[in-house]
């Protein structure tokens, strides 16, 4: 029989450290998008990080990141919508 694999401590502080920090930008952008400042679209909202990990952002910094909509996310990463 295959169990479920435990979550490292290291790995359960992050998620931890993730949960606090959408918590903390949900009451910051009040339920609307930081972009746009519209409702969420069916998507809902998301986390999105302002300077990329690989340019050196940190994703867990509350000044790195913001809560955009599913619109705004997707034009921010290049993908046009039909």
């Amino acid at each position: 029989m295959i169990g479920i694999r435990q979550v490292s401590k290291k790995r359960a502080r992050v998620m931890r450290q993730e949960k606090a920090l959408i918590q903390c930008l949900l009451r910051r952008c009040g339920g609307l998008c930081e972009l746009c400042h519209k409702p969420p679209d069916w998507r809902g909202l998301s986390k999105d990080e302002i300077k990329s990990r690989a340019q050196g952002g940190d994703p867990l910094d509350p000044k790195n990141c913001r809560m955009v909509c599913g619109r705004c996310h997707s034009n921010r990463h290049g993908i046009k919508e039909v």
